[in-house]
């Protein structure tokens, strides 16, 4: 007889990946991982090569280089920044401290699905606020908490919508949140906001608002399989997440390479202007974006999530197979993955 596990994992669904070995393809892109199309800095890499060292050593505890290296790119407060195995460990760390039975998190429709799963796996009810407008809702948000909700969690800028917060949205949530709530902001693709009304929230963490902000190496800066994420958080939250995390995640490689990255903006700057030039129609605006806010419009009547697929991914592929899945329970997300041959 096997032994029982704890009840919240009862009919949880596991984080999946579509499968990688597809008959008749060599190479396979895998869009739901989001990976950079190209290698890191220069910079990164040689300090990756040079890490390689000390293999017999575990890495910095308190990893002070990359943290002050942090705090200075961003103008932050060292203290206040804390690096994790990417930020996915530091949702976990943060779903391990602050869920459990009779508590509720309350989500926006189209944020990060590992942080809700982590949170029902813990212990704690979801409640999913609507995106009308393929954008977080404050509104909407502030609406689905409750007596019993103890974070709130906001993707911003969106994945895969692209779309962020503006015109103090950020900071009207926090206002309007019961001051115990705690708003978690996962700025995963916070490099590639440039526009000027994009807020970060790392104002708020420092004006003690109960904010937490989440980023990752993993996106503009390329350094996915080193596992590199961090957070901008108050200190009892600090102190919270220390309690419950395991020491030597962050390998020493990673720590290095993450550091090495800031070194100079000039490939960050190539990353993200190539990301702008490359970026949907129906982004930028214009007649073409229209034709395809409408032909994803006619799609999303069956399935509901296909807005996000832009057309320019399709130009110029010579073969494509569309693989989606309908995730179960609270998870109701389509996972698209495109497969490319090498050669037409």
């Amino acid at each position: 007889m096997p032994t029982p596990v704890r009840g919240a994992l009862a009919g949880l669904p596991s984080y999946e990946f579509a499968a990688q070995d597809v008959p008749g393809v060599e190479r396979v892109i895998q869009l739901g991982q989001n990976e950079l199309c190209v290698p890191p800095s220069p910079h990164a890499i040689e300090a990756a090569a040079r890490a390689t060292g000390d293999l017999n050593r575990y890495p910095e505890l308190g990893h002070g280089r990359l943290r002050r290296a942090i705090a200075g790119v961003h103008g932050l407060d060292t203290g206040k920044v804390v690096c994790g195995a990417g930020s996915i460990e530091l949702m976990g760390l943060l779903a391990t401290a602050y869920c459990e039975p009779g508590v509720e998190v309350v989500v926006s429709r189209f944020g990060y699905k590992y942080f809700q799963l982590q949170c029902a796996a813990a212990g704690a009810a979801l409640r999913v606020a609507p995106e009308p407008a393929w954008r977080v809702d404050v509104d909407a948000v502030l609406g689905a908490v409750t007596a019993r909700t103890r974070l709130v969690y906001v993707v911003n800028p969106g994945n895969p919508t692209g779309t962020c917060l503006e015109d103090g949205g950020l900071a009207r949530l926090r206002t309007c949140l019961p001051e115990q709530v705690m708003l978690v902001v996962d700025g995963a693709y916070a490099e590639f906001a440039t526009g000027a009304g994009y807020e970060s929230g790392f104002d708020l963490v420092d004006a003690g608002r109960n904010v937490v902000v989440l980023r990752t190496f993993s996106r503009a800066y390329g350094l996915a399989r080193l596992r590199v994420g961090w957070m901008y958080a108050p200190g009892d939250v600090i102190d919270s997440v220390g309690r419950v995390r395991p020491p030597n995640t962050v390998i020493p490689a990673g720590l290095a390479t993450a550091e090495a990255a800031f070194r100079g903006r000039e490939h960050l700057d190539r990353v993200i202007g190539a990301s702008r030039g490359s970026r949907s129609p129906e982004v930028e605006g214009g007649e073409r974006g229209r034709a395809t806010q409408r032909a994803a419009h006619r799609h999303t009547r069956r399935f509901g999530h296909l807005r996000f697929v832009a057309a320019e991914f399709i130009e110029n592929i010579s073969h494509v197979l569309v693989r989606i899945v309908l995730q179960p329970l609270y998870l109701r997300g389509v996972e698209i993955d495109i497969h490319l041959p090498l050669s037409p």
